[in-house]
């Protein structure tokens, strides 16, 4: 979803706010953000394509609280932690809720 269509879509549907997931990948500086429309994640770009990127949690509330939003999930994904100490396979995400 462009970032331009998520602006659109926030002032002509009257409130509705999306589900805005933020990523964090470990061993990765930087936020990669998806907006969750018709029940699938999509990636938020620029209008030229390109994956917008965030470098920090600042960033994305002065981008998104101006347009409503005012929380996001935040999903730290751990591709590190396969296994848990008891050797089943673990969750390799966490979410957490962050109030913009």
């Amino acid at each position: 979803m462009k970032l331009s269509q998520l602006k659109h879509w926030l002032k002509a549907d009257g409130g509705s706010v999306p589900t805005c997931i933020l990523t964090s990948y470990a061993g990765c500086s930087d936020y990669l953000m998806e907006v969750e429309f018709k029940n699938q994640l999509e990636p938020l770009k620029h209008d030229n394509e390109e994956m917008i990127r965030f470098q920090s949690i600042e960033q994305v509330k002065d981008l998104l609280r101006p347009l409503g939003v005012t929380s996001v999930i935040l999903r730290v994904t751990d591709p590190y932690d396969e296994f848990s100490p008891d050797g089943q396979v673990s969750e390799c995400r966490q979410d957490m809720t962050i109030a913009l």
